[in-house]
């Protein structure tokens, strides 16, 4: 038993000796982020809200904890850490904007909507709101309150890009495609490293039966790393429509391997026979 006393008596001054402050845990968390060890981010940042609870720096830890997290995949927790550091300071745009990305994340889009509402109410300039609500009046293919949304931006920055490719998404949604292939035409001219705009007027090509340019822009978005499974649908449409159906085939399912609806790759498979 004495034994025993002294080795936890051993202990105590060991812990005492090494225990960290508020500091030195936060700046652990920080270290941890930056090598991507975000299970030991996580641990670190509670510990350090944990040694003092009522440290006013707890909101930020709070809003990077949610972001671990949703690193981590715990879209869950991560919206529980958000709504606390919303609940303290419900005007914080940086905060619902993040709690806005989360929720389009879980596929929350009409909660995403409503944070980018109150955002907008404060601030009317907020590009990044106005190009985030646009896209989700777009998906609800509500395209006259997407467009203006996008024009908005335009107003504010004209040579805005995001303001640009969602007028151009408008102009898809609506079937003007060779308006739409003019867009992404000028754009590219600005920003000829942008992998997306590529696969945007490969889409257009398509449309307007220009195969061999819709081949090349195919070809330039996957050297510049676009490699999501909208592509391989494109590819394989491209194929289908130059009678390469073994390679159509490929195409199709490799997106489905990468996420697209299985229904919809079904009715591309049968073309391919």
């Amino acid at each position: 038993m004495k034994k025993i006393l002294i080795l936890l008596f051993i202990i105590g001054i060991a812990s005492s000796t090494t225990a960290q402050t508020y500091k030195e845990m936060v700046n652990r968390a920080m270290d941890y982020v930056e090598q991507n060890d975000y299970p030991a981010a996580e641990q670190a940042m509670k510990a350090a809200m944990r040694k003092e609870p009522t440290n006013p720096n707890n909101l930020m830890l709070m809003v990077n904890l949610g972001t671990i997290q949703r690193n981590l995949g715990k879209l869950d927790e991560a919206l529980i850490s958000y709504n606390v550091a919303i609940e303290r300071y419900p005007d914080n745009s940086f905060i619902r904007h993040n709690r806005a990305a989360l929720y389009c994340e879980m596929n929350r889009f009409d909660d995403a909507m409503k944070d980018y509402n109150t955002i907008l109410i404060t601030n009317k300039e907020d590009t990044e709101a106005l190009y985030r609500r646009g896209l989700i009046y777009l998906s609800n293919k509500n395209l006259f309150s997407a467009e203006e949304d996008f024009e908005n931006i335009l107003k504010i920055y004209p040579e805005n890009i995001n303001g640009k490719m969602g007028i151009a998404a408008v102009k898809k949604r609506r079937g003007e495609w060779k308006e739409a292939e003019e867009l992404y035409t000028d754009l590219i001219y600005k920003h000829k490293s942008n992998a997306s705009l590529y696969f945007n007027r490969a889409e257009c090509y398509l449309r307007l039966n220009k195969l061999a340019s819709t081949q090349e822009d195919l070809k330039k978005a996957l050297e510049l790393g676009y490699n999501e499974a909208p592509i391989y649908v494109l590819r394989g449409q491209l194929r289908l429509s130059q009678y390469e159906k073994r390679l159509a085939k490929e195409d199709f399912l490799k997106a489905r391997e990468l996420g697209t609806d299985s229904l919809a790759i079904e009715d591309f498979l049968r073309l391919c026979k």
